[in-house]
């Protein structure tokens, strides 16, 4: 599967986007890339790993039972080597609030006029309309694309780079 394109406009569909996201985010978690990058204009600490059984526990050993939020995914990301970046619109109130939480290990950086929306690591894309908020999964309606295409992967982590080093 190189690419694949996900539509939430019905609450199955939006069981199967949290799926897609929590699935991609465990796979980061075994193999971290060297730069992942968050682009969102509005970010929250939505839920993306569902470990109430357990069953991420070869992966999050001590984390306990419980639902993971991506501050918390992205912390770990930090902490196991990887250099994480978050590009936000400044003077969001969630998304400050979000960046509060954030530890000193996770870098970003407020653009003007924000509005791309992407997650890119060495191993996938993950680009749509959907902000990285439990509204924009959970809610709103949605459409992202996911690809695993190397090129694409590649060509979208020089972009974000550019992006970074020019805001």
């Amino acid at each position: 599967m190189a690419n694949r394109t996900i539509k939430s406009r019905a609450r199955s569909s939006s069981v199967q986007l949290t799926d897609v996201l929590g699935s991609l985010v465990a796979l980061e978690l075994m193999s971290p890339s060297e730069t992942i990058y968050l682009i969102s204009p509005w970010i929250s600490d939505m839920p993306l790993i569902d470990n109430r059984f357990g069953q991420m526990r070869a992966i999050l050993s001590g984390m306990g039972k419980t639902r993971l939020g991506l501050v918390h995914v992205l912390t770990t990301l930090a902490e196991r080597g990887s250099q994480v970046r978050v590009m936000y619109r400044a003077h969001i109130p969630q998304t400050t609030q979000f960046l509060r939480r954030l530890p000193p290990i996770v870098n970003h950086r407020a653009i003007d006029h924000l509005h791309e929306k992407g997650f890119i690591c060495n191993h996938f894309y993950v680009r749509g309309s959907m902000n990285f908020t439990y509204s924009g999964v959970n809610v709103n309606e949605e459409s992202i694309e996911l690809t695993t295409e190397p090129e694409q992967v590649a060509g979208a982590l020089m972009d974000a780079q550019h992006m970074w080093e020019t805001f």
